[in-house]
């Protein structure tokens, strides 16, 4: 197989088994990082093997998003350009793999940079595609973190209470796939976890869900304990974050009011 954009780096050509496209974008999308971080949990857990990259050089500003140096073994000077790669791996439980993106929110040619993560799709026989998001929300940390969604499978939705909002309004990259995927064939779907907007720590209660969620439509194998113990220690964190902040905590007060009279 060659490589089937200029942009699109291949570091190897796996052969896939009708494989589930998954991604999730670092920046607008990403609140409380939840999005990202499902994705790195499930790349972890599937023990995924990167096998190609999108080259970043067309479509970031780097004044405005720039790539950072690492130090590595304690000498040599490394430049990370902005994350942007495919992983694959068996998808535990079924018999067929996964294909696992995670990029970064471009800042130019969306639809170009879209193109390229279409190709990949169409390259290896991706017929159903999922989108991950998180967004900031007014809700109250100590309860479940909500998923809604939407799908171009209407009976999908209604089997996975899947509620789609009725936001309008300015989109993130998320977004403008999920759109262009509406109207191709096969499955297009996109996860929304809320997150409380006052926290601007990682959220590992909306990986949790937004994971719970997936592993439930698609019927996969996932050791969510981890996951469960982190969500406590972050219930436990935030609790006293909460108790030093005043502001934060008559905010707190203020939502649970809310939820009440609801």
């Amino acid at each position: 197989m060659n490589a089937p954009s200029n942009t699109v780096r291949y570091l190897s050509e796996p052969k896939l088994a009708d494989p589930l496209f998954v991604a999730a974008f670092e920046g607008w999308n990403d609140g409380g990082a939840a999005a990202t971080k499902a994705v790195q949990r499930l790349i972890d857990s599937f023990h995924a093997q990167k096998f190609a990259s999108l080259d970043p050089e067309s479509f970031y500003v780097f004044t405005e998003n720039r790539p950072v140096v690492k130090v590595v073994e304690g000498r040599q000077r490394q430049v990370q350009w902005q994350t942007n790669a495919f992983y694959h791996a068996a998808l535990p439980g079924t018999k067929r793999d996964i294909i696992l993106f995670h990029g970064t929110e471009p800042n130019l040619q969306w639809k170009t940079y879209c193109a390229n993560l279409e190709t990949v799709m169409e390259a290896h026989g991706a017929r159903e595609v999922v989108t991950l998001g998180a967004y900031l929300a007014d809700v109250l940390y100590t309860l479940p973190i909500g998923v809604n969604g939407f799908s171009n499978d209407p009976a999908l939705e209604e089997k996975h209470q899947l509620k789609r909002t009725s936001y309008e309004g300015p989109t993130g990259i998320v977004g403008v796939l999920s759109n262009l995927r509406q109207d191709k064939a096969g499955l297009m779907m996109s996860l929304w976890a809320a997150v409380p907007y006052y926290i601007s720590i990682p959220n590992p209660k909306a990986v949790h869900a937004l994971l719970s969620k997936l592993k439930a439509i698609f019927g996969f194998e996932l050791d969510m304990e981890p996951l469960e113990r982190a969500a406590d220690s972050f219930d436990n964190e935030i609790n006293d974050v909460v108790a030093r902040d005043p502001n934060v905590a008559a905010y707190v007060r203020e939502l649970k009011k809310r939820e009440f009279l609801n």
